[in-house]
């Protein structure tokens, strides 16, 4: 007993000993400096979240940065080249990329290798470099001393397409323009065998909106001039039809119940004009019933014009009036001049509303209150 109790002492002194001996507490490391012993493979802090407004990871704002507009300029010609097949262009043999004077012509080679990977992500499509493009050749030709650069006749053209086993020649070129800020982007594939040009495109950005568009657009706007240039000549009208359904108020003077609530129903005939097609001439028959108080329908003829230039992704609005007539009856008819806008959603569903005056009228013979004033109208439409 007394052994073990020596034993117990010896080890309880030992330990206080030792902890005597125990260097200080480390004071905790700072953020830019890595504790000794520390795991190189110790987890990272999570990044600094974003602000997020309206749903999108990054602010709205005026300007678009000039590379995320010429990726997207490049992978729109890549998706064109992935719609005419492999079989057709593969490989490619890129001759050069051009820019403009205003650019750096050191951007020529990073243009290239944004070209060939936009390329690899979109089609299975090889892309082969002409080093023979960019070199400059020389030799006597009939005692002159001749300096060529790049391909300049068709044999060289056959002899570099059958040495790299390639199908159509890549040409690109791209234009910065300043006043105001816009890029073009132009391609052309050449074929080898007859020297035909296999596909031309131009990619455009809109200097305002940052809207990607293509050279086609305009050669179908200009199709679609002919067009109506045509329908003009052979005085084929363009009619536009238009249902609305809403509710009108008509003031009244002197009723105990007031104004006049009534269902509006309108039926509108026009005709577009202009050099652009953006007046529209016709007439409009509308229904206004209210079983216990007023029951009539309007004859007007109505002029629309056109109030923002026409464009597939926004709303188009109209604007205009109409001249017309109140019937009622014997009695109640009077002239009613209306101020209206008219806005088309996307291609049928319109909201439209109008302001008129009504010329008051006795709503009888004997009558003690008259009908008229400023009326509103609101609804919404179908159009075709």
């Amino acid at each position: 007993m007394r052994r073990e109790a020596v034993v117990l002492l010896a080890g309880l002194f030992w330990a206080l000993a030792a902890g005597a001996q125990s260097p200080p507490a480390a004071s905790p490391p700072a953020d830019n400096e890595v504790p000794a012993g520390a795991s190189i493979y110790a987890r990272p802090r999570s990044p600094t979240r974003l602000e997020t407004r309206e749903g999108r990871l990054v602010r709205p704002g005026a300007e678009v940065d000039a590379n995320d507009v010429l990726e997207e300029i490049l992978d729109e010609f890549a998706a064109d080249i992935a719609r005419l097949g492999a079989n057709r262009v593969s490989p490619i043999l890129l001759e050069r990329v051009r820019v403009s004077d205003n650019m750096n012509p050191e951007f020529a080679s990073i243009i290239e290798a944004r070209l060939i990977a936009a390329i690899y992500r979109a089609a299975n499509v090889r892309v082969v470099r002409c080093y023979e493009c960019y070199a400059t050749h020389a030799q006597v030709e009939d005692g002159a001393w001749v300096v060529r650069r790049g391909i300049s006749r068709r044999e060289d053209l056959l002899q570099l397409m059958k040495k790299y086993n390639t199908q159509v020649v890549l040409n690109a070129s791209l234009t910065l323009h300043t006043a105001p800020n816009a890029l073009a982007f132009d391609v052309e594939l050449v074929r080898a065998e007859d020297a035909s040009v296999f596909f031309a495109e131009g990619y455009r950005v809109h200097p305002h909106t940052a809207l990607l568009y293509r050279s086609a657009d305009k050669v179908q706007s200009r199709e679609a001039r002919l067009k109506d240039l045509q329908d003009r000549i052979d005085a084929r009208p363009h009619f536009n039809h238009a249902l609305h359904l809403g509710a009108m108020i008509i003031p009244t003077e002197g009723h105990p119940e007031g104004s006049v609530w009534a269902p509006y129903t309108a039926y509108r005939f026009t005709e577009a004009f202009g050099e652009e097609r953006t007046w529209r001439l016709g007439g409009t028959v509308a229904g206004i019933i209210n079983p216990s108080r007023l029951v009539g329908g309007i004859l007007s003829a109505t002029l629309l014009s056109r109030l923002n230039r026409e464009n597939v992704y926004s709303i188009n609005c109209f604007g205009g009036g109409s001249v017309g007539m109140l019937l009622t009856g014997v009695q109640g008819n009077s002239p009613l001049f209306n101020a209206q806008a008219e806005c088309v959603m996307a291609h049928r569903i319109s909201l439209q509303a109008s302001l008129g005056i009504l010329v008051p009228f006795a709503s009888s013979t004997d009558s003690t209150y008259t009908i008229g004033g400023l009326t509103p109208q609101l609804g919404m439409g179908f159009t075709w």
